[in-house]
């Protein structure tokens, strides 16, 4: 029997590990051992498309050779339980006395991976119940995407193409995971990722209010009213508050916008005095709820940086200033510590460190514009627009390169006390730039304007690059080496990343070239045809990979942001014009506040 992946029984708790075992427990283990030497195939147990993890610990997956045979596979599982029976054996050996509780073990499904059970494992946990494969839902859809490949040639045919996909997303999520964070699209099933905020559903509601689907937004606002309330007093400590604010915040204040429903205004404000209430007096925001550090165990320029459009916004509907006041604070407390080049570290107080316009960077440098913009471009901020220019020919000083393929390629920066120097590392998040570089450029002088579009589109290109070079033509989390075989990066995967798409957006409203609607559209069958599943969209662990290799995950942005941004592309109505809106970085739209609404 073909066995792709094999897990040796359950991921184990580190508080199990280094414990002394009884000898009976140790003889038992060895005395299965040999049986299983014996006659492999019989003595272990096998779930296939199913894993495990427990509950009391993190553990680490252990992976058997692929393209085992059981027998070789319940051999090697019975052989590491008897070198590691610290682990393994004790585990099993609780669980068959009925010391470990079966609740303990948490199952999922995980399509490709065959969880291995070794001799004297005790009663197997029951496999979680996945939906079936509709064979007919697949069977209709690639008959449906074979028609959109050779016929879907005009703007309109795209447009419905697209929302057909926005109703796929969003009615599998309402079927299988509604109320909860986010969707398991194999699984079937919902799963709240430590927000408990129905994030999905909020984060998703301008692209239903953009994409015409009005009974699917009711359905949502009424489920919010009933809800969300709760949802806001029970935040919990460890609850991010960057993504509550671009997801969540940024979700209702956009809702209301455009819908003028004071039920979205009123959550709003709720949640805005919460978030509010963890913000410093000097403008910084931490990690969580409960303060602390995240990955870079600092305050990072994107936490402090990314309130201020949805901040200012609530204090103009409002009518109360202290939204505003406290957040743009952020402003004059960066400016105190060193940058170079209008650059500072993602850990600005450290005054070095990694520079990038990707994670714990980007949507510093892309409000700094969005701000000034939002504001109506008024003398008294045009500080913002100095900044973003600063930051702009720091980063095409010192993170933009030629490589030897020709393609620019925009890395990140390493400030120490030698200088600054270039990392070639460009990740999928940098592809906002170009849509950050065009917006900004339309200021400038005609000169100016022309070598910024440029650069622009220089990037829009690589980025697209990106996905055109892969077989499946979705790109991956990250290219290093200015390798577009992915050789030299271990970040393969694609987790529905919207930026690339962002970018291609901008640049078409500011351009009108048809090159980059070409470029969406085709993206956008690549994902018909690799991340479509019955139950939503899921992501890839390599996109080198035509095998369909999964990761059951659909996040929030996916209909929030990669598929608002698709439809934006191809569709001639939206209304959504530069002129008239700033997106927040979840690509939630508010009004410029000339035009918002008035307490």
């Amino acid at each position: 029997m073909y066995i792709p992946n094999v897990r040796f029984g359950p991921p184990l708790s580190p508080a199990l590990r280094g414990t002394p075992v009884a000898t009976a427990d140790r003889a038992a283990t060895v005395a299965a051992a040999a049986a299983a030497a014996a006659s492999p195939a019989a003595a272990c147990d096998f779930q296939p498309d199913v894993d495990y993890f427990l509950l009391a610990g993190k553990g680490k997956e252990e992976m058997v050779r692929a393209n085992s045979n059981k027998a070789e596979c319940c051999q090697l599982c019975a052989e590491k339980n008897r070198l590691a029976p610290v682990a393994s054996a004790k585990l099993f050996a609780r669980m068959a006395a009925g010391s470990l509780q079966l609740s303990a073990l948490k199952a999922y499904a995980k399509a490709g991976v065959t969880s291995c059970f070794p001799p004297g494992h005790g009663e197997i946990p029951k496999v979680p119940t996945t939906p079936p494969v509709d064979n007919s839902a697949v069977s209709d859809h690639d008959k449906s995407l074979a028609l959109l490949v050779t016929s879907a040639n005009t703007q309109e045919l795209r447009a419905n193409a697209i929302r057909d996909a926005i109703r796929h997303a969003w009615s599998s999520y309402k079927t299988h995971a509604w109320g909860n964070d986010e969707l398991l699209p194999i699984a079937g099933k919902g799963r709240n990722r430590g927000f408990n905020m129905a994030v999905t559903m909020v984060d998703s509601l301008d692209t239903l209010w953009l994409a015409g689907l009005k009974d699917e937004f009711i359905d949502a606002r009424d489920w919010l009213a009933a809800h969300f309330h709760n949802k806001i007093n029970a935040i919990g400590k460890t609850v991010s508050v960057f993504e509550t604010t671009i997801r969540v915040l940024g979700g209702l204040l956009s809702a209301y916008d455009l819908s003028q429903e004071k039920i979205f205004l009123d959550l709003a404000v709720k949640l805005g005095q919460k978030i509010l209430g963890v913000v410093t007096a000097r403008g910084v925001t931490p990690y969580t709820f409960a303060g602390g550090r995240g990955g870079s165990s600092c305050p990072s320029l994107a936490e402090s940086g990314t309130l201020q459009l949805e901040m200012r916004y609530l204090s103009h509907v409002t009518g109360d200033a202290i939204f505003a006041a406290k957040t743009m604070k952020f402003y004059e407390t960066v400016q105190g510590y060193q940058a170079i080049d209008g650059l500072w570290p993602n850990c600005f107080e450290r005054g070095r460190g990694k520079i990038t316009m990707g994670a714990d960077g980007d949507s510093f440098y892309e409000y700094l514009l969005k701000v000034w913009i939002q504001g109506g471009k008024r003398p008294e901020e045009d500080f913002l627009k100095g900044m973003y220019d600063k930051a702009v020919e720091g980063m095409e000083k010192h993170m933009v390169k030629k490589g030897a393929d020709g393609l620019t390629y925009l890395g990140t920066a390493t400030w120490d006390n030698h200088g600054v120097s270039y990392v070639p590392e460009m990740e999928h998040l940098t592809c906002f730039v170009p849509g950050w570089i065009g917006l900004g450029a339309q200021q400038l002088s005609e000169d100016l304007r022309q070598r910024r579009m440029k650069l622009a589109d220089d990037i829009a290109y690589t980025c697209w690059q990106m996905y055109e070079k892969q077989p499946t033509g979705i790109a991956p989390e990250r290219v290093k080496g200015e390798a577009m075989d992915l050789s030299k990066t271990n970040t393969k995967e694609y987790i529905l990343r919207p930026e690339a798409s962002e970018g291609w957006w901008y640049m078409w409203e500011l351009t009108k070239e048809p090159k980059y609607r070409e470029w969406g559209w085709k993206t956008f069958l690549a994902f018909e045809k690799w991340l479509w599943v019955p139950h939503g969209y899921a992501s890839l662990k390599d996109v080198r990979q035509t095998s369909k290799t999964y990761m059951d995950r659909m996040e929030s942005f996916f209909i929030a942001e990669t598929l608002k941004y698709l439809l934006l592309l191809q569709d001639e109505t939206h209304g959504m014009k530069l002129d008239r809106y700033v997106f927040n970085t979840e690509a939630h739209p508010l009004s410029i506040l000339e035009f918002a609404p008035k307490p």
